[in-house]
């Protein structure tokens, strides 16, 4: 009866202990759950870090170092209100220059600011707006320009500046017809943003602003454990290749490593394509 009464009263206390290691499992299984996510997030945040060090880099390439990346960054995000965070900013000025629109960020930055007024109107984001300005502009794309309502003839615009220039519109340059089509284009948009009334700050902007903020966090964390995670993949992929690599495969890529030339290892080439 005694020892009926001790397991009754060990009874309760028992699935008391059950419950906790039940509540310390699932708690463990939502903590590996979150750093599995978090360490994935972290790479991406790296990769996107390394592609907008790529693309500043380009942009004060394409721009002959006459303004840095972080000032060209800084004026086209008030352009447009601060919707674009880093890597769409840079991707479409890095667009407008290589596809000859404009290497001035002033001017750029006015184009932003119209297609995403323009796409505002529309209901499209400002990434997409924007990138539809400069694609169309840069490869005389009226259906690119057709996505954020601008609309003109592009035959007209040709003829009309051929006539600026005391020419004949078949005797115009490829330069110049990029021109006369950038003309129209930037007067067509002019004309409808007038009929779009003052620009406001809208509840949309606010919650764009947000992402790209939360995007451009995500670029600077990724900036600072980049190095880290280069390193470890290079060391990473370095094993693998040595693992899969044969004795003769590893001993050419000793060789070539202390200066052998790919030609005088041609026997050794010879001899992994009969091992094969």
């Amino acid at each position: 009866k005694r020892f009926s009464d001790q397991i009754g009263r060990n009874r309760k206390p028992m699935s008391i202990f059950e419950n906790s290691l039940s509540t310390i499992r699932s708690r463990l299984l939502v903590f590996n759950f979150a750093m599995a996510m978090g360490v994935k997030q972290v790479i991406q945040f790296a990769q996107q870090a390394t592609k907008v060090k790529n693309m500043e880099r380009a942009f004060d390439n394409l721009t002959g170092a006459g303004e840095s990346a972080a000032a060209g960054v800084s004026k086209l995000g008030a352009a447009t209100l601060g919707t674009m965070n880093k890597m769409d900013l840079l991707k479409q000025a890095n667009n407008a220059m290589i596809l000859g629109v404009t290497k001035n960020t002033d001017e750029m930055a006015e184009m932003f600011n119209m297609a995403k007024r323009l796409g505002d109107a529309l209901g499209r984001d400002t990434a997409s707006s924007v990138e539809s300005l400069i694609t169309g502009i840069g490869r005389q794309s009226r259906l690119m320009l057709d996505y954020i309502g601008i609309i003109f003839k592009a035959d007209e615009a040709y003829e009309d500046y051929a006539a600026e220039l005391k020419k004949s519109k078949d005797s115009l340059t490829d330069t110049e017809k990029k021109q006369a089509f950038m003309n129209a284009t930037l007067e067509a948009a002019r004309e409808k943003i007038d009929k779009l009334g003052p620009k406001t700050k809208q509840t949309s902007d606010q919650f764009a602003q947000f992402g790209a903020t939360m995007t451009n966090v995500g670029i600077i964390l990724g900036g600072q454990v980049a190095p880290v995670l280069g390193d470890f993949a290079a060391g990473i992929s370095e094993f693998i290749n040595d693992l899969l690599q044969s004795d003769l495969e590893e001993l050419i890529s000793d060789l070539q490593r202390v200066g052998v030339a790919s030609q005088d290892l041609k026997d050794l080439n010879d001899a992994i394509t009969l091992e094969t």
